[in-house]
């Protein structure tokens, strides 16, 4: 193969092979920034579902401890008057209901006896100190108390707290705010949809005021109870996914083709056992495209790169080299043969490199050779 085929096709070669090794280079380092910035995203959202339950928590226990310091309420709490509590405190509830997501507001007698609950005026009376240990343990210890509590409504952020005026104490209150609160503060500000699953075997004894879930509502024993997009997070999970969250975890999983960030964050109760997950879950779809579109992008500059540099290669190599090469090869050609000079020779003779200082030696090797022909 000639000179001038051969190094243009080999600059060619190293180029090609040097742009798709940086293309490679290029592709895995955004493909770990994404992966990076896969992990912070879910990690930063499973702080956020802790903090804003425990905002929640906060939210419901300053709630419960207003109500309770009001005189009015202390007063009618001691005569025993829940017409007079209801009248003091419906329409307020009603606006933290509609407003606020509060869902419980609720006086208990001790050790956990309902006397009235804001919600449900009719039903009252019940012995709840089977399954209400927030009531039991705030009368018993005259202290306040918060955090996840099944009641016969329903799974709830609570606050109780004790009531008592200068005659001593007098029951209990408490505020119970719905998940919904976390679940769409996490979601406005990570874009992640959530959702809440509760142990059906213990909604099922204790929630005995709610109706039997839906069968597709019940996941491995878990039981979903809220979330901000049914529809999304139904997908993302499995028995086995929900069973094995013992600990939250994050991870980054393929469904039908498209990559999805899932965090799995353990529900704990008040006492700090596990009752549930909360789910949180996103597609991951658009960081992926971001991806493969640096790839595509990495080729194509690549490839322009290849072309660019081979053509300029070609030209140079065979302008300014090899074609000067051929003349000044001819050029010692004609002087073996005895032929006369060709004229293109002075015009390299001139030249500054070394191709002008071959010429040059060439005519000088002429002059020399016509000398000894007259001498």
């Amino acid at each position: 193969m000639q000179l001038r085929i051969k190094v243009p096709l080999l600059i060619t070669l190293i180029t090609f092979i040097a742009s798709l090794l940086l293309t490679l280079f290029f592709y895995q380092t955004s493909l770990q920034s994404i992966e990076n910035n896969q992990k912070e995203e879910l990690a930063t959202t499973v702080t956020l579902i802790q903090k804003y339950t425990d905002e929640q928590t906060k939210k419901a226990l300053s709630r419960a401890e207003l109500i309770a310091s009001l005189p009015s309420v202390q007063q009618a709490f001691r005569a025993k008057d829940r017409d007079q509590l209801a009248q003091i405190l419906v329409p307020t509830f009603l606006i933290q209901r509609d407003r606020y997501e509060v869902r419980d507001a609720h006086f208990h007698l001790a050790p956990a006896t309902s006397f009235l609950r804001l919600f449900y005026l009719k039903n009252y009376g019940e012995d709840m100190s089977s399954f209400r240990e927030t009531v039991v343990i705030t009368n018993q210890k005259q202290e306040p108390q918060s955090g996840v509590e099944i009641s016969r409504h329903g799974l709830n952020i609570r606050g109780v707290v004790p009531i008592s005026d200068a005659q001593g104490a007098i029951g209990s209150f408490e505020v119970g705010m719905s998940f919904n609160g976390v679940l769409e503060a996490v979601k406005q500000v990570t874009g992640f949809e959530l959702g809440v699953f509760v142990d059906n075997e213990l909604m099922t004894k204790v929630a005995t005021g709610l109706p039997a879930p839906e069968s597709d509502r019940v996941i491995g024993g878990l039981r979903h109870e809220s979330s901000t997009n049914w529809g999304f997070i139904r997908p993302l999970l499995t028995p086995d996914v929900l069973r094995k969250v013992n600990d939250a975890t994050v991870k980054v999983q393929k469904i039908d083709g498209i990559d999805y960030g899932i965090a799995l964050v353990p529900l704990l109760d008040f006492k700090g056992k596990k009752i549930g997950v909360i789910v949180a879950g996103k597609s991951f779809q658009v960081l992926m495209g971001q991806a493969n579109a640096i790839l595509v992008n990495s080729l194509v500059i690549a490839l322009f790169e290849v072309v660019v540099l081979a053509g300029t290669s070609t030209i140079l190599f065979n302008g300014l080299l090899m074609r000067p090469i051929v003349v000044v090869g001819s050029y010692i050609t004609s002087l073996a043969i005895g032929d006369a000079v060709a004229k293109s020779i002075e015009d390299l003779a001139i030249r500054k490199d070394e191709v002008g200082k071959i010429a040059r030696g060439c005519e000088l090797l002429q002059q020399k050779l016509k000398e000894e022909s007259k001498g």
